[in-house]
């Protein structure tokens, strides 16, 4: 998905579709490089519901743990309560996947 990320306080994470068309996802909450992201607002949902996505970073060793919770609150239509996390755990794996491709091993 072609995703926008305004990487500051009150910054936006948007689906972008172009011609002016996408997903208002959320704004960002909090940020600390290289600590912490917090996002509020509907994700992937398009009804009334209020949505929190936390991504912690943690130093391990040469490597960096990526920790994430998503909690959601509202109506929440049961095909998305079923594929949530199936979906989160794929994005994941594209995250993981795009880490270790820019890993230079020395």
């Amino acid at each position: 998905m072609p995703m926008v990320f305004e990487a500051w306080p009150g910054g936006r994470w948007f689906r972008d579709l172009g011609i002016n068309s996408g997903h208002f996802w959320g704004h960002v909450q909090v940020i600390k490089p290289s600590k912490i992201i917090e996002i509020g607002g509907p994700l992937f949902m398009s009804y009334p519901c209020a949505n929190h996505v936390q991504y912690r970073f943690i130093s391990e060793g040469i490597g960096t743990k990526l920790t994430m919770v998503h909690s959601g609150f509202g109506y929440i239509a049961e095909d998305h309560r079923m594929h949530v996390g199936p979906g989160w755990t794929h994005k994941l794996e594209q995250i993981r996947k795009l880490a270790e491709s820019q890993t230079v091993n020395k």
